[in-house]
């Protein structure tokens, strides 16, 4: 392929990310084969949205070297290994994508398929977990994709690999895996529970109190922190819009006006300079965990790096300690309320709001399966350290002053 062109495949690409809610911030990457020695890839912590032609690298396949003084992303490696094995492989796509990222943290070793979508091959396998871009995770990597007859891989408490002879099916295997992961996680709670439907809220609370370790000794009730489905909540989303996403928002922004006129964000913005936006979330999975009282930890690695090293509850009325805790995470649940998600700007609040909901999910699928394993506090203490050092002027990190340009 003309090298220009694959510049250009590769931009595109990066902003599809974003905006299909593949990843969060700069994290993830993309590449494309140039030919059958190198391939183009996103550098390492850069905003697509400001990334240029010029600022792609071209990498060696055999031993990943470069030239210039851009510094391709930290997981070319993995994408090596892609286009090794697959020589008719041209396009790959590394995502945090939410259901994939949910079956990362569990124990599940692989998702059966059996064919129904040949591009994910008879199973969707799992590569054993290793630090983000070391050659430690690109030996679990190679061995995976030895192993596997898809097109996609995911990787233990990190994400996914995604990767087709185009962009498009690159896209498509990633959207494939997405609705696999979901489907596994959902049919494995029907499957448990004997419930003959799918309900957000009831799936939480049933996989919390699997896996008691998870959480305090405290009964869970779906809807402890009002469920959404409530006649109030569907009258406030207006005509046409009693559906989920809407009524949610409606009840979203009920609340944060309710606690910004108890002067939470008053305090919270006077404790933490660092903090210019903040964003109130109440999806099912963080209503519940909050009404449970968790302690959420790191089983994503980017959360551990963008939030921190636990998400804390407290009560609505605890306006200092939520405030303390927001100089160390970026963001706390609030008992029976929801989740507050801080950031320098509502760009970097937004990203928070996406990482701890996937997290969340993260939790609760895990439970799902067996025993709740988070990283390890020293990983996650390593990467929060390489987090702070490597892009403290790239983006807002609590306790820090640093902002995004």
């Amino acid at each position: 392929m003309e090298i220009n062109q694959a510049r250009n495949l590769v931009l595109q690409a990066g902003l599809r990310l974003v905006e299909a809610g593949l990843i969060a911030r700069t994290w993830g990457n993309v590449s494309c084969r140039v030919d059958a020695d190198s391939f183009i890839i996103t550098p390492s912590g850069r905003s697509y949205q400001s990334l240029t032609a010029d600022d792609l690298v071209q990498v060696r396949i055999d031993d990943l070297s470069y030239q210039g003084s851009i510094k391709p992303s930290s997981e070319k490696g993995i994408h090596a290994e892609v286009y090794k094995r697959h020589p008719e492989i041209n396009f790959v796509i590394h995502t945090h994508q939410e259901n994939a990222s949910v079956i990362a943290a569990t124990t599940v070793k692989a998702i059966p398929v059996g064919g129904a979508d040949p591009r994910l091959g008879e199973a969707v396998l799992c590569a054993d977990y290793a630090l983000p871009g070391t050659k430690a995770l690109r030996k679990k990597v190679r061995r995976a994709l030895a192993e596997s007859t898809g097109q996609a891989v995911i990787m233990k408490h990190h994400g996914a690999l995604c990767f087709g002879r185009d962009a498009e099916e690159a896209f498509a295997v990633a959207a494939a895996l997405e609705k696999v992961c979901a489907d596994y996680v959902i049919n494995r709670y029907l499957k448990l529970s004997g419930a003959t439907e799918y309900d957000p809220y009831a799936l939480a609370a049933f996989a919390l109190r699997q896996n008691k370790a998870a959480v305090p000794a405290v009964p869970v009730r779906p809807g402890a922190a009002g469920r959404l489905d409530a006649d109030s909540d569907r009258e406030e989303a207006g005509p046409g819009g009693a559906d989920g996403e809407s009524a949610r928002q409606v009840f979203e922004e009920r609340i944060a006006g309710q606690l910004a006129e108890t002067g939470l964000y008053r305090t919270i913005y006077q404790r933490n300079p660092g903090i210019n936006a903040i964003i109130f979330k109440a999806t099912p999975e963080l209503q519940v965990l909050a009404a449970a009282g968790v302690r959420l930890k790191p089983l994503l690695d980017d959360f551990a790096q963008i939030i921190g090293l636990e998400v804390r509850t407290f009560e609505r009325q605890d306006q200092d300690g939520v405030a303390e805790a927001l100089r160390k995470s970026a963001a706390v649940l609030l008992k029976n309320t929801g989740a507050l998600c801080c950031g320098a700007n509502e760009d970097d609040a937004t990203a928070v709001a996406m990482i701890l909901q996937k997290n969340a999910k993260a939790l609760i699928g895990a439970a799902l399966f067996g025993k709740v394993r988070p990283i390890n506090r020293f990983e996650s203490m390593l990467m929060r350290y390489v987090y702070l050092k490597k892009y403290a002027k790239q983006a807002y990190v609590p306790g820090t002053e640093s902002r995004r340009p």
